[in-house]
């Protein structure tokens, strides 16, 4: 096989597996005002890296389709009914809001675990 044939295969490869990992992937994303009601400044690469650490997350975020996956929609905040500094993530299964997560965070800014529960 000579060196174009080898290039041309790598390329029709390339595009077929970079094509269908684009068609196929989920989405992790951040609403416009996902840090107003923030109490402590984060950045969302942080607040990506944190909240991907939560399993229900991840899997949401990499479930197939472009209707299904997780957004962030505040950051770092505690509340009157959660004391604790947590990030609140909602996750959508064909475009339907399934599940909302608080996704903790100690006083360093990592993760220490999450908690996710269904709409009604």
């Amino acid at each position: 096989m000579n060196a174009s044939k080898v290039v041309r295969s790598l390329l029709v490869s390339s595009v077929f597996i970079f094509t269908s990992t684009v068609a196929h992937a989920g989405y992790l994303d951040f609403s416009s005002n996902w840090n107003a009601v923030s109490t402590v400044d984060m950045s969302k690469r942080s607040a990506e890296n944190v909240v991907k650490q939560c399993s229900t997350v991840s899997a949401y975020a990499n479930m197939p389709g472009t209707t299904t996956g997780a957004m962030v929609v505040a950051g770092p905040h505690t509340t009157a009914t959660d004391k604790n500094m947590h990030l609140t993530v909602r996750l959508y299964k064909n475009n339907k809001h399934e599940k909302s997560c608080h996704v903790y965070i100690n006083t360093k800014q990592q993760y220490t675990s999450c908690n996710c529960e269904y709409t009604s």
